[in-house]
């Protein structure tokens, strides 16, 4: 792409390639962290509508690679406008409850107003759900009813 001219803002190439060009773990590497592999995930997934500049930027929910703060990845985060959406959770995301967040709720409706993401599915990804779940799970906390 860079070649082509539709990408820019690279580092120098050097004669190993772009040095310094930050990655995402590959999400199905045993070697990387759960949480590498679950942010990976999102990011790919999710994070081109759910960031700062994304389509879904109102929502406050960012789950882009560049975003640290726990509140706009979800935690304990209730939604703005999810309706539905909620599936009658009251936040994104609730540590060490995958069944209660609404992050899982959804990635596993088959309900066209409610998943997600909205375009380019109909199927449920299992593993992508696992992997979400497992991430869920291992966060530390709870949120305040």
């Amino acid at each position: 792409w860079h070649a082509s001219g539709w990408l820019d803002g690279l580092p120098n190439e050097g004669a190993s390639g772009f040095q310094g060009v930050p990655a995402n773990a590959d999400w199905q590497d045993s070697a990387a962290t759960l949480s590498a592999r679950a942010r990976a995930y999102l990011d790919i997934n999710c994070g081109h509508c759910h960031s700062r500049t994304g389509a879904a930027r109102t929502s406050g929910m960012w789950l882009d690679a560049q975003n640290s703060d726990l509140r706009h990845l979800g935690v304990c985060k209730p939604p703005i406008a999810a309706g539905r959406g909620s599936g009658g959770h009251r936040y994104g995301i609730v540590p060490g409850q995958p069944e209660a967040s609404i992050l899982v709720f959804r990635m596993t409706t088959q309900d066209p107003a409610a998943r997600m993401p909205e375009t380019g599915r109909s199927l449920i990804h299992a593993e992508g759900v696992k992997l979400i779940s497992d991430w869920v799970r291992a966060q530390p906390g709870s949120c305040a009813t």
